[in-house]
């Protein structure tokens, strides 16, 4: 009897052991600064970028992803998804997640690196002894690699596939006019038809798609520029000015298909990457209509190259 009771009292201990509270822990590198690594743990709006489970809902219905904030604590929702995030000792953040099938606490560290282009991510997980004698030591649930991920890929972090192209449009004709906002389309659409007539009458052939600047004038105006590349040299006459680009330059360009009003998220997408490497903007971005045809609306999707020249 007193076998079984004691072989019962060790059973018990065994059972209480595995569940234990124990700790998982993982440090790595990532190759990004530690200032943009920690806007995306620290900023609400930034989880739902970077979490793989959440980025397609976010690029497709943002509104279907719930964000509430209390004081330097939030908390995301999404389906039956709670992630609650608090700050805590600085750079560290404490996460618990609540799903169907229960709950699961872990926390982030960031450390600042030697070298000021890498950061080094602590992640811990708590978890039960018996979770970690079976699971090993994966953190897979805490999308640290998400993170990683995100960060190192300049495609997902700028939202945009950014590249550096030589100029392919060397010869202009270019037009332009300010214009009270109300009118700018209608008043571009005018700028293009003149423009195409100045062309056939000195005997130009268009080689590219045309380009246009729509830029914000005093008060509610517009500054517009519309230009055509051309196969040969032309004289400029007013309105009308020949103009070269030198074949060789470059531009860090981007391809943005959407609504005419939302081009700006490929603007600040390029703007963003030039101040992460302290790159100059000598001159304002111009856009090439890839289908050779303007907006006649804010909302008419557009097909455009945003191009920002550099030195």
């Amino acid at each position: 009897m007193k076998k079984k009771v004691i072989l019962l009292v060790l059973l018990l201990i065994v059972l209480a052991a595995l569940f234990i509270p124990v700790s998982q822990q993982r440090s790595e590198t990532i190759k990004a600064s530690f200032f943009n690594t920690y806007q995306q743990l620290g900023a609400a709006g930034n989880w739902q970028k970077w979490r793989s489970d959440l980025r397609k809902t976010w690029l497709t219905d943002s509104s279907k992803i719930s964000i509430r904030k209390d004081q330097n604590d939030f908390t995301l929702a999404y389906n039956d998804l709670t992630i609650q995030v608090k700050p805590v000792n600085g750079y560290s953040f404490s996460v618990t997640e609540q799903t169907e099938y229960g709950s699961l606490d872990y926390g982030f560290t960031l450390i600042p690196a030697k070298n000021p282009d890498e950061a080094m991510l602590s992640v811990t997980q708590r978890t039960s002894l018996i979770h970690y004698l079976f699971g090993g030591e994966d953190l897979s649930a805490t999308h640290a690699a998400d993170l990683k991920r995100f960060m190192e890929s300049p495609d997902l972090y700028y939202g945009f596939h950014i590249i550096k192209m030589h100029v392919t449009d060397t010869a202009l004709v270019v037009t332009g006019k300010t214009v009270p906002g109300k009118d700018k389309f209608t008043e571009a659409a005018k700028l293009l038809d003149e423009l195409r007539q100045y062309i056939a009458k000195n005997g130009l052939r268009q080689t590219q798609p045309l380009i246009a600047q729509f830029l914000p004038g005093r008060r509610d105006s517009i500054r517009l520029k519309i230009g055509i590349p051309v196969n040969k040299k032309a004289h400029s006459e007013a309105p009308f000015s020949y103009m070269t680009m030198p074949s060789s330059g470059y531009f860090y360009t981007t391809v943005f298909r959407g609504k005419f009003s939302d081009r700006q998220k490929a603007y600040a997408a390029i703007y963003h990457y030039f101040k992460d490497r302290t790159m100059q903007v000598p001159i304002l971005p111009f856009d090439t209509y890839l289908d050779n045809k303007l907006p006649a609306s804010d909302t008419d999707r557009v097909n455009i190259r945003v191009n920002f020249s550099t030195f």
